[in-house]
């Protein structure tokens, strides 16, 4: 596997086997790729032949991230308990309770102090 970046677009691109001289020849790599080692994390930019951490785009990324697990949570763990009528019905009011409950923490998760580096994630009830 090789890794390259295109200084003049800012692209990178990964090579997961080694292309043949003939397949190279009909799809050459972009002009200015130059060979790099693997990016980290999609938020870092290649500067000065090194990659360095783009603290506004980790932001950014790692929110995306948590906001796409909080969601997942909802529509898998929530969703099928507290949209079913005749499932919800069955609760008991305490387990509705903290089934509400539950899904308030889980739609505050960006709210917290520490997000999006540190989440504490909510305990789903039993």
């Amino acid at each position: 596997m090789k890794s390259f970046f295109v200084q003049s677009d800012g692209s990178y691109f990964v090579e997961i086997s080694i292309p043949s001289e003939k397949f190279l020849e009909n799809h050459p790599r972009p002009e200015g790729a130059i060979e790099v080692e693997v990016r980290p994390e999609e938020y870092y930019d290649y500067v000065d032949g090194a990659w360095v951490e783009n603290a506004d785009r980790k932001v950014s990324v790692l929110s995306d991230r948590a906001r796409v697990e909080r969601n997942g949570k909802l529509v898998s763990e929530v969703d099928p308990i507290a949209s079913n009528n005749l499932r919800w019905t069955e609760l008991t009011s305490e387990k509705q309770a903290e089934w509400t409950q539950y899904r308030i923490d889980l739609l505050n998760v960006p709210e917290q102090s520490g997000f999006p580096t540190s989440i504490s994630w909510p305990s789903k009830p039993d």
